[in-house]
Formats: structure tokens, sequence, C-alpha cells
């Protein structure tokens, strides 16, 4: 079993166990060092969903700096298992919801209140941005909303224009974009 170092915050230091899993891709620690530069001095009290939780490193992460909950989606068994091991290794059963579903089924769902940033991290296999992110943006987006996507490097995004791109890295085969959703 392999490890993902959280890398800032109250939790920095620690480390988050991942099993093996030809699915499961941890953002790169350069990637997650670069997107909470961004957006650390706004996750004070905030809302955040991590969409495809898997590894749960962005989740983990966004409650090391601040977040107050922190909702992870996770749809396989065995990686849903490890999520819950490692919050509760991590004393953060009150701050952090997992739900045992895939993302299609909680954004169809969900009664979930709104959120202050996303975190989407899909598997590079689908084309899961083009089919979600829109649906997302309706019904559970507030207006200003920080939304960070992950792609595959080549992966090109055509997202519609509610959303403005604030900053974009990569980091070997992963991409990252953090945009803001701004109602019309």
């Amino acid at each position: 079993m392999s490890s993902v170092r959280i890398i800032s915050g109250t939790l920095g230091g620690r480390r988050i166990k991942t099993i093996k899993n030809k699915n499961l891709k941890p953002t790169p620690e350069k990637l997650r060092e670069q997107l909470f530069s961004w957006i650390r001095p706004e996750l004070s009290g905030a809302r955040c969903l991590d969409l495809f939780a898997g590894s749960g490193a962005l989740g983990f992460e966004a409650l090391s700096n601040g977040a107050s909950e922190v909702v992870m989606v996770e749809q396989n068994p065995d990686i849903y298992r490890n999520l819950k091991e490692n919050r509760e290794l991590l004393g953060a059963e009150s701050a952090i919801n997992l739900l045992r579903q895939s993302a299609e089924d909680f954004i169809r769902r969900t009664n979930e209140k709104k959120f202050d940033f996303i975190f989407f991290d899909p598997p590079y296999i689908k084309d899961y941005v083009k089919q979600l992110i829109p649906k997302l943006l309706t019904k559970l987006a507030e207006d200003n909303v920080k939304i960070y996507i992950e792609t595959d490097s080549h992966e090109t995004i055509q997202i519609n224009s509610e959303i403005c791109l604030i900053n974009s890295s990569s980091s070997g085969k992963a991409k990252g974009y953090l945009y803001e959703f701004i109602k019309n």
C-alpha cells in the first residue's frame, strides 16, 4: 500500500493511505501545492465537494487548510473503504461526509446545499467534464464558486461561458484548471 502526503495546513505532513487501483490517480503533489496556494485565502469555513474523491487528497487537503465541511463522493467500494479508514485515522469524522455513489447519481439525487469549492477529478478515460459540469453548475454551484477540474494533460476542455478560467497548472500527465462560476 502506498500513501499520499498532505502538504499544508493543520494536517500538513500527515499521510493518507492509497490502495492499488488502475482508476486511482491521486492529484500530483505539485498540482495540489499550486491549487491550494491559489485558494487557501478563501478556504476558511468553506463548504467543499470532492466529486470522484479517489484518494481523497483534495478533500483532506481542503480540510487541512480551513474548510469547515467536505463532502466526498466515491463509487468504488474498495476506494470508499480506504477513504473511510483515512477519515478515521485523521480524526475527521465530523467534518468529512463520505458518500458511496456515482458522481452522476449524486448530482441527480442530492438535496445538498450549495458549495463554495468543487473538486472535479474524474477518471481520464471518460468524457465526464462535458457530461457533468453543466448539471453540476445548475444544481450545486453558488455564484462565484471555484471549480477545480483535473484532466489528462492532452485533453482539451470546452465549457460554457458561465465559468471563467482563473488559473491552470500541469504536472506530468495531469493538468489542473481553476475556474470561477459566474451566474448571469
